[in-house]
């Protein structure tokens, strides 16, 4: 067996793999002879069968599955020992390859077509400012939250008791007991701020508008991070194999498209693919992993929050630890996990190497900013399918499916 490859352009190239008899030969006979063991055929006893009947009516068959198992073993070892970066999957290459019987012929030749990555340089200082929003927590916002803790610290006013005589109806009984919030004075300035001292209502009232503004910050960082992304999209030249590609969405075994949805839908899926070869860089460029432990913590975290248990009580660990290898053996929950902490660790790269906009935003500004980013989303899908191969035993380099 050989295998060549021609480049066709700057990012395309065709494979030419040659198989001869031996390398399939051998295979095939060990198939021929267990069919002869196996096969029913009238008028032959069991393992009696010729050798020559039995290649007559499977020989075809045989030799084409042998030969289709060399072309995918020996193309995706040759990707790999010469750390080709392709897009999408190899196609055949319709016009060079021959049109086989498999019935007289003993050597073959294969052509496949290439798509490859482009190399990316990134220089994340030199994109263009993206804004990072702050919401600011307005009086009347900040009223709510304080009402809200006065209520939760506040004291319960027993209810009267009716008078001898007085019918009791049903709504009475079911009437929520009453509340006397709070003061808002020292002690219950400590109570929800213990240790830091704050004696005055000013102070109280600045903390909680800080504490405030920051519980939005997962919703501000996903919005920063869809517009990183965007800006590293299109900021970031990239060439991609445009002809090819747009054949590999029409041809591949699982695709559904025509030639002119996929004309329609292009743009779009070249910008997912651009995203997922600036993320592969992204994640080897800054060493980003994600361990196992990391994602054990992640679970552990998650059960202590709704089943908070003393930690210090070793049968308590050993109950988390049990929920834990439970979870850890779900694999698309895990994969999910690890999704989710590989993105909490982008997110931390483009916010400490991109120049950031600092943008003050009242919440109902922020809701307005988001929607509109949703509706976006919605015309312009950029999501795509993408996996985080993870190796429990040692380092890895991220890898992504090109599947769409």
């Amino acid at each position: 067996m050989n295998i060549t490859r021609e480049n066709t352009g700057d990012l395309t190239a065709t494979v030419r793999i040659e198989i001869l008899k031996q390398d399939y030969e051998e295979k095939v006979n060990k198939q021929l002879k267990d069919f002869q063991h196996k096969a029913n055929v009238p008028g032959f006893r069991p393992g009696k069968i010729p050798v020559g009947l039995i290649r007559k009516m499977y020989g075809k068959a045989i030799v084409a599955e042998e030969v289709n198992k060399i072309i995918a073993d020996s193309l995706a070892q040759y990707i790999q020992d010469e750390k080709l970066e392709v897009l999408g999957n190899p196609l055949p290459n319709m016009e060079k390859n021959q049109d086989y019987t498999f019935e007289s012929e003993q050597d073959f030749e294969f052509y496949f077509d290439l798509g490859m990555a482009p190399e990316i340089a990134l220089n994340l200082a030199a994109i263009p400012a993206v804004a990072m929003h702050r919401i600011v927590v307005d009086d009347t916002m900040l009223d709510n939250y304080i009402g809200d803790m006065r209520k939760r610290y506040g004291k319960s006013i027993p209810k009267e008791t009716p008078a001898e005589g007085e019918a009791v109806t049903e709504d009475t009984v079911k009437e929520p007991p009453q509340v006397e919030p709070a003061e808002l004075n020292a002690e219950f300035f400590e109570k929800i701020y213990p240790g830091t001292g704050i004696a005055s209502v000013e102070e109280f009232r600045e903390q909680v508008r800080k504490d405030a503004s920051a519980s939005f910050s997962g919703e501000t960082d996903k919005l920063f991070y869809h517009h990183a992304t965007d800006a590293l999209v299109h900021e970031i030249p990239i060439l991609l194999p445009d002809s090819f590609l747009k054949r590999w969405l029409t041809e591949h075994k699982e695709s559904t498209l025509t030639p002119e949805e996929v004309e329609k839908q292009y743009d779009s899926f070249a910008d997912s693919m651009k995203w997922q070869l600036i993320e592969n860089k992204l994640i080897r460029d800054y060493e980003i992993r994600v361990e196992e432990a990391e994602i054990r913590d992640y679970i552990k975290g998650y059960f202590q929050r709704q089943i908070p248990m003393n930690m210090e009580d070793p049968e308590a660990e050993k109950r988390f630890d049990s929920l834990v290898d439970t979870i850890m053996q779900n694999t698309e929950q895990v994969r999910k996990i690890n999704d989710e902490l590989y993105t909490g660790k982008l997110l931390g790269v483009l916010k400490t190497n991109i120049p950031l906009e600092e943008k003050e935003i009242s919440y109902e500004e922020f809701i307005t900013l988001a929607s509109a980013n949703q509706d976006h989303d919605h015309d312009h899908d950029h999501g795509h399918d993408h996996e985080h191969d993870h190796d429990h035993e040692h380092d890895h380099e991220h890898e992504h499916k090109h599947e769409h």
